[in-house]
């Protein structure tokens, strides 16, 4: 083994002992206010340095599985950070557990689907009757529309949005007064 290969072995190593303990900025060695030109040279820099397929030649089983661990980490805080939603989640995450939720995981994925929805409707009925309402906004079907905010208000009458969308709709319909 050459010093230099000796010296990258050290290397993947020291990452492997860290990898469970750094977020996915300490990760690609960014600020967390990082923008995402940033993050996404930093991504390369890094998928280039530990790419499996630059070592697949190794006959180290143990090493080429620490560097595909390492790759794997280094897409997942790449794929996380340069989506803007995932990256607003995440954040949120690191700062409310004090830096000790490290993964952006398919849970968080749906922690982060249920606090979107709780945040238009808190039941069930609630929530399909408000995507029932949009769509008839959309429709431009404002009587339809009104009729169907109110009746989510019925399951949920302390939301508030349902109430702005009733007035909204009710807002838009159009009386024709003309004598027919």
């Amino acid at each position: 083994m050459t010093a230099e290969s000796n010296e990258f072995v050290k290397r993947v190593a020291g990452w492997l002992q860290v990898l469970d303990h750094i977020d996915y900025y300490q990760l690609l060695q960014v600020d967390p206010r990082a923008s995402l030109g940033q993050i996404r040279e930093a991504y390369h820099r890094q998928s280039k340095l530990f790419h499996p397929d630059r070592y697949f030649h190794l006959a180290d089983d143990k090493l080429k599985k620490a560097i595909y661990r390492i790759s794997k980490r280094v897409t997942e805080a790449y794929v996380t950070l340069r989506d803007p939603r995932k990256r607003q989640f995440y954040d949120k995450q690191l700062v409310e557990s004090e830096r000790r939720l490290l993964r952006y995981t398919e849970q968080s994925e749906q922690q982060d689907k249920e606090e979107k929805k709780q945040q238009k409707a808190k039941t069930e009925k609630g929530r399909q009757l408000y995507q029932q309402g949009m769509q008839e906004m959309k429709r431009k079907n404002f009587v339809a529309a009104e009729r169907t905010f109110k009746m989510a208000m019925a399951y949920e009458p302390d939301n508030e949005l349902f109430k702005q969308l009733a007035e909204e709709a009710g807002r838009n319909i159009k009386t024709d007064y003309r004598i027919k």
